[in-house]
C-alpha cells in the first residue's frame, strides 16, 4: 500500500476502533467502488466493503484514476473531502506533513503516489 493511501486512512481515521471507515473496512471512505455494497447503510452514502485486503484495493485504484486524471494533491484531496463536509484545509496540511516535506500541495498525485513508505 502506498504512503499517500495510509495518509488518507489516517485523516478519514480508519484506525481508529469503531469509527465508520474501519467498520464498514473502507480506508477512504469512499462512496462508491468495486467492492463497496450499499444494502442497509444510511444517508451518509459511505460503501461497506467485504474485507479490509479489498477496501485498500479499493482506495488504491481511486488514487491512480485520480492520479491518471493529472490532480495535485490539493485537487485531489478537495475533491475527495470537500469543505462542505470537512476541514479540507487541515486535511490537506496532515497528509502534507505526514510526506514530511517530500510533497507540496501542487505535487501531482501521480507523483505522490510514487513516494515511498
Amino acid at each position: 500500500m502506498t504512503k499517500l493511501a495510509k495518509l488518507i486512512a489516517t485523516e478519514e481515521g480508519f484506525f481508529r476502533a469503531g469509527t465508520l471507515p474501519a467498520r464498514r473496512h473502507n480506508p477512504g471512505d469512499l462512496r462508491h467502488s468495486p467492492h463497496a455494497s450499499h444494502d442497509g447503510i444510511g444517508a451518509d452514502g459511505i460503501g461497506i466493503i467485504d474485507s479490509e485486503e479489498d477496501g485498500w484495493t479499493d482506495l488504491e485504484r481511486q488514487l491512480r484514476i485520480d492520479a491518471e486524471r493529472g490532480m495535485t494533491l490539493e485537487q485531489a484531496i478537495y475533491s475527495w473531502a470537500p469543505p462542505c463536509e470537512n476541514d479540507t484545509a487541515a486535511y490537506l496540511a496532515a497528509v502534507l506533513a505526514g510526506f514530511g516535506g517530500q510533497a507540496t500541495a501542487d505535487t501531482p498525485l501521480s507523483e505522490a503516489l510514487a513516494i515511498a513508505v
